[in-house]
């Protein structure tokens, strides 16, 4: 299992599903999707941690 996956993939998935990046601020990119919902993903070298990936794919697949 890799430790990390490649921002640009994560985007991919958002986008998909209807997510977009509403601001970033720092290290935490924040996505939005009309309905309201909303969640900070912390972005660090053009990478997120594999545990982030595999909630937000839980998360945004069950939509």
């Amino acid at each position: 299992m890799p430790s990390e996956v490649r921002f640009a993939e994560l985007l991919r998935l958002m986008k998909k599903h209807g997510w977009v990046l509403a601001r970033i601020n720092g290290s935490h990119h924040v996505f939005k999707k009309p309905d309201g919902n909303s969640f900070a993903i912390p972005v660090h070298h053009g990478k997120v941690k594999y545990a982030y990936w595999r909630e937000i794919q839980r998360q945004i697949e069950g939509d």
